[in-house]
């Protein structure tokens, strides 16, 4: 079925607005809204009542929003036993996390500042770039739990530290250090010798020793990088941009200690092997230092088994995680865990939020007997008995929290021309070296031979290409979109069908309360009778309420006082001889339309929400289907639900699609061209997709996981960062080609010296060099030099 393109012109919105808290440009429902989420409208007010208005002269163009995630109510069970093990082994404590959130100078000057302010603090120290907190406090003295929900009210998120890995940057910026005192080195024992120094003087042949002593040093430290890459992808198959840098550096290392030997300095090449591994290693670090830095920016939540109490024979309860359950066994479930495996409801009715597996905004009451699905969260406030009825390893849980290790990915492209590249070079080199050594001598041939291989050498593709994804980057994250793997750009030609998740990708997270002027309108006691209503339960709509009475600043629970649940009816409040009711007309007691906050029978508010399309979401879709490609939706929530959307959004019936479970989304999207699609979405139902899709992205939120398993992330509350995406990934294959073009030329150019044996190892000194500087400027100008960086 070919999917349907048709977008009306519904839905226009005003112009966009940059965010008073996070810089990110976003389309204003209303002409006075100034910003782009009521997460950031918390923070903001937080900041201002606090007198911490510096950190937005710090604040870079644009940070990450902050999001619903500042709003929930969250415990840190991990955290306390981190705690007690670091303040166990000594007098000053120390302890490492992951932080996810901070963009900027501003967010390390704001978490510094909240740390200061604490007792018994002894350091803090922020990485923006590896997204990570370390901390030191004088054990017994320092609230590290108090420090944590401090700045989650600025919108900072503490998770467990990564699993101990070097990242890549690391490995290559020592490799960077030594390569450069290498190179430099090299060149100044090389420098007498282009400067006229005879081979005869005094210290000509130390200096010619001291310059392949640092060559040497410089292949094995630095060069084998590159070596161990292209060996490793040539064992799978694979024609990697470092085979041709590999051998260009080998063969011109070899073949100088036959010069040395000879004593034939067109022959020596020491100071080219150290200058061209330098720059080499400068390209790479350009590129995977700006890969990590994005991928970084949302930290590596890893989920595991939720912790249940498994019910044994005799009616005791033991603790275990989730993933020791056996089917068939009895558990109870806290309140606020997700179902680890499918069970049957044994307690009384539940509430489960569905979000996480099938993107519904609204909860699903199951009665006693009925099915628990795997991966819906419990909102009741306390636990209820299930029975299980498969083991962890059959779950869905367990298939979307799961995590496979990123593949060696192939661009077909790049290895044929790489292949093609190595045929041509090494075909041109002997024959060039095969006919002066006919014509001359073993020596000749050898000149001819090498230089046709060291001036041909992808150097100036080696450090330009990296630079000009550094640009591409920089220009994208102007635009609140960052890009997480390599692969990307190449992928990014070959798409021809975008399809979307509805519900927090195409549509607000959250319901959204379309009749605010309702609460606006209690007074003091019912709003503080409204906050304790909302205040520990975990309700899509009370969250929805929550939220709004957070950012205007109106939220003032009572904290001696609980209101009691009624599953599947609402939540009720007695304060002395007063009762509130939040939940449905008739079991209030009074007559309305939507959910209704009653006090003592009578009506004090009756509140709407509704599902709601981000602002751009129209104008996106319609640019994008102007622009040739296909468009879908794919949605968990209820088909008329999902139907609603698209037609508000003027796509085609056929093009929407709802009820779908995770498999179901994943199978649809590998029967219908999964090389040429795009999936985009926000919840963990949608990653199995994501494995079946060409590329995959997602809006940064709280499910970092998701996030993770993408391509790239975008900010903002719109889907404005896809086009900018697509837009930035032409201008970079339109300086690709330029460069592809430029590097032809250069090379017949620079062979045509070399088989003419006008090529010394001085001429190759300058050539390398000089290709360089005009690859960066072909990039620079085809790209654009507008990018902040």
């Amino acid at each position: 079925m070919q999917v349907g393109r048709k977008v009306g012109r519904r839905g226009e919105v005003s112009s966009d607005h940059a965010c008073e808290h996070c810089g990110t440009r976003f389309s204003p429902v209303q002409a006075e809204e100034r910003f782009c989420c009521s997460g950031c409208e918390y923070v903001y007010r937080i900041i201002h009542d606090e007198s911490l208005e510096r950190f937005y002269e710090l604040r870079g163009e644009v940070s990450r929003p902050v999001g619903s995630s500042v709003f929930e109510n969250q415990d840190y069970p991990w955290l306390t036993a981190l705690v007690e093990v670091a303040e166990a082994k000594s007098g000053v404590a120390s302890l490492s996390l992951a932080l996810e959130g901070i963009s900027c100078v501003g967010c390390v000057w704001l978490i510094d500042r909240v740390f200061s302010e604490a007792e018994g603090g002894v350091s803090c120290r922020v990485n923006v770039q590896y997204g990570t907190i370390d901390l030191e406090w004088e054990s017994g003295s320092f609230d590290l739990l108090g420090f944590v929900s401090r700045i989650k009210q600025f919108g900072y998120r503490v998770c467990p530290a990564r699993e101990a890995a070097e990242s890549e940057s690391k490995k290559v910026v020592w490799k960077l250090g030594l390569a450069g005192a290498f190179a430099l080195n090299g060149m100044l024992y090389t420098l007498p010798g282009y400067l006229g120094m005879e081979a005869d003087f005094l210290v000509a042949s130390h200096f010619n020793w001291l310059s392949a002593i640092f060559a040497s040093l410089s292949l094995l430290f630095c060069g084998s990088y590159f070596i161990g890459k292209a060996a490793k992808a040539a064992t799978q198959g694979i024609a990697h941009l470092d085979l041709p840098i590999s051998i260009g550096i080998v063969f011109a290392y070899l073949v100088s200690w036959y010069g040395l030997w000879k004593a034939d300095q067109h022959l020596v090449y020491f100071d080219f092997v150290s200058t061209f591994v330098f720059l080499m290693l400068v390209g790479r670090w350009l590129q995977v230092m700006a890969i990590e830095r994005n991928r970084n920016r949302l930290a590596d939540i890893q989920l595991s088994a939720p912790e249940v109490e498994i019910e044994s024979s005799n009616g005791s309860r033991i603790k275990a995680r989730a993933d020791q359950i056996k089917g068939g066994e009895v558990y109870w479930l806290p309140s606020g865990q997700r179902v680890p495996v499918r069970s049957v409801l044994l307690g009384e009715r539940a509430s489960l939020g569905m979000d996480w597996i099938s993107g519904e905004s609204e909860s699903r009451i199951v009665e006693q007997g009925g099915e628990a699905p795997s991966g819906a969260e419990l909102e009741n406030q306390f636990a209820t008995r299930l029975e299980a009825q498969e083991e962890w390893e059959a779950s869905l849980l367990f298939k979307l929290s799961s995590r496979g290790a990123r593949s060696l990915e192939r661009d077909l492209v790049a290895q044929r021309w790489i292949f093609r590249y190595l045929l041509v070079a090494f075909a041109v080199a002997v024959l060039g070296g095969g006919v002066w050594w006919a014509l001359g001598s073993l020596a000749a041939g050898l000149k001819v031979f090498i230089s046709v291989l060291v001036v041909s050498c992808p150097c100036a593709l080696g450090i330009a290409w990296p630079f000009g994804d550094e640009i591409a980057l920089a220009k994208l994250k102007q635009q609140g979109v960052f890009v997480t793997t390599h692969t990307l750009w190449n992928r990014l030609s070959r798409l021809r069908r975008i399809v979307f998740d509805k519900t927090g990708t195409l549509t607000r997270s959250s319901l959204a309360l379309v009749n605010p002027e309702r609460i606006e309108a209690l007074v003091s006691e019912d709003l503080a009778a409204l906050s304790t209503l909302c205040s520990k339960t975990r309700h899509p709509i009370s969250n929805t309420i929550r939220e709004y009475l957070m950012a205007k600043g109106k939220y003032s629970p009572w904290g001696a006082t609980r209101a009691e649940e009624f599953v599947g009816l609402g939540l009720e409040l007695r304060s002395g001889a007063s009762r509130w009711r939040l939940g449905k007309p008739q079991w209030a007691g009074v007559a309305g339309k939507g959910t209704v906050l009653s006090r003592d029978g009578r009506l004090l508010a009756d509140l709407s929400f509704e599902d709601l399309p981000l602002p751009d979401s129209s104008r996106e879709i319609r640019a994008l289907a102007d622009q040739g490609f296909d468009i879908a939706i794919l949605s968990g929530d209820r088909d008329e639900k999902a139907q609603r959307i698209g037609q508000a959004l003027g796509l085609a019936a056929d093009s929407v699609h709802g009820n779908l479970l995770p498999e179901e989304k994943a199978a649809w999207i590998a029967a219908r061209e999964p090389e040429a699609t795009l999936m985009v979405g926000d919840g963990a139902n949608d990653t199995l997709a994501f494995r079946k899709a060409l590329c995959a992205g997602a809006p940064a939120n709280e499910q970092g996981i998701v996030a993770e398993k993408a391509d790239f992330h975008y900010l903002g509350n719109g889907i404005g960062g896809i086009r900018s995406l697509l837009e930035v990934g032409r201008l970079r294959r339109r300086a690709v080609r330029g460069l592809v073009g430029f590097a032809l030329a250069y090379n017949l150019f620079a062979v045509g010296l070399s088989l003419a044996g006008w090529v010394t190892p001085l001429a190759a000194a300058v050539l390398m060099p000089a290709s360089s500087i005009a690859s960066l400027a072909i990039v620079w100008a085809m790209l654009g030099g507008n990018a902040s960086k």
